[in-house]
């Protein structure tokens, strides 16, 4: 019998082959980039600062402003002003982008259930129901008891965006020292004096 690890890897490399070659290929046909999908997944889930999209994308300030103008103009997101703070932009999706998005899903979805349609009627309940189980794990629940299928997990809640960029000062001061700061290597500043 082949080790937990072969399968894992061979089960990992057929489903990223598989889903990177339709991804691919349906980004291509709405005239979209990797990265303008992922932003705009990352954007379905909630509303972020575009420093927030930056950092989730691993992408600097420019480039993240080059991708909104570009989905800006495709008219799938929108930039707003927070009024607290004249520098930050909250980046949001447009009706439109959600639609794409939701396209997206749902073709990945047909994708992999085409592939686990091939299975038996038994396998393919097997197969979810293991599937359920790490569902649970990655959203940072429980392992479900061995032998039970449990409660359908339940989907996450999206947090309702309050228009603030970040934690007020007194939630935010008792957070100090939680988090290890690093700092960041070779940047410079530049002054300029009048």
């Amino acid at each position: 019998m082949e080790s937990v690890e072969v399968v894992l890897d061979d089960f990992i490399e057929g489903l990223f082959r598989l889903m990177l070659s339709h991804h691919q290929a349906q980004v291509v046909e709405m005239d979209l980039t990797l990265v303008q999908a992922q932003a705009l997944r990352l954007l379905r889930d909630a509303p972020l600062s575009t420093g927030g999209l930056a950092t989730a994308l691993g992408i600097s300030a420019p480039a993240v402003t080059q991708l909104t103008d570009r989905l800006g103009r495709k008219n799938l997101i929108q930039r707003r002003n927070v009024n607290t703070d004249r520098r930050a932009v909250i980046v949001t999706l447009t009706e439109s982008g959600g639609r794409v998005v939701d396209g997206l899903r749902k073709r990945r979805n047909e994708v992999f259930a085409g592939t686990v349609s091939q299975l038996s009627d038994e396998d393919r309940m097997e197969v979810v129901g293991a599937l359920r189980k790490i569902v649970v794990v990655l959203r940072g629940g429980e392992p479900l008891p061995r032998g039970g299928s449990g409660a359908q997990p339940t989907r996450r809640q999206k947090q309702p965006y309050d228009g603030r960029t970040a934690a007020e000062a007194p939630q935010a001061s008792k957070e100090v020292g939680k988090v290890p700061v690093t700092l960041p290597t070779k940047r410079r500043m530049r002054i300029e004096w009048d």
